[in-house]
């Protein structure tokens, strides 16, 4: 009597296990496309995009978009992104590029930070911050930019951008 429990209950495993992974092919999404999420979002319409640029971010000429480790949000009223681009620029160019470009496209230079073979640049405009990562790599420099908007909590105040708790 228990091993026609047993066998009852492998069975069902067995078949539990079969349905779960029948739609599975193993293959990885591709980060390239882009997609449109949650159109009816109270910010208006949302889009998830990995190849997107922006006119107001400049991009040196040496560098590359890595589209599987970027992304993009964005909707009428917002736009979130996390955008990594590489190339073989040397940093220092690079930290030149991002620290006289960017204030040009309208974005205002509010702070800087450094690490040992890293530099982070932090920029604010309107309602939106944005935070530049240049990393030394070998042959060349990687830049890691974060675009989000500025919520009630965060104040742009005379160029500065202060957080509470920092």
């Amino acid at each position: 009597m228990k091993s026609g429990i047993f066998l009852k209950t492998g069975i069902f495993a067995a078949l539990l296990l079969a349905t779960v992974f029948a739609g599975c092919d193993g293959s990885r999404y591709d980060n390239s496309e882009w997609l449109t999420v949650a159109p009816e979002s109270r910010q208006g319409d949302v889009s998830v995009y990995r190849d997107i640029q922006f006119a107001d971010i400049p991009v040196p000429a040496e560098y590359a978009l890595l589209p599987r480790e970027s992304s993009s949000f964005q909707g009428s009223l917002f736009r979130n992104a996390f955008l990594v681009y590489q190339g073989m620029l040397d940093w220092s160019l690079a930290l030149d590029f991002y620290r006289t470009q960017l204030p040009q496209a309208g974005w205002l230079l509010s702070k800087t930070d450094r690490g040992y073979n890293f530099r982070v640049l932090y920029f604010g405009k309107s309602q939106e911050q944005l935070i530049v990562v240049v990393r030394q790599i070998p042959n060349g420099s990687r830049a890691e930019i974060q675009l989000d908007n500025i919520d009630k909590n965060d104040l742009l105040l005379k160029g500065k951008l202060i957080k509470p708790g920092y």
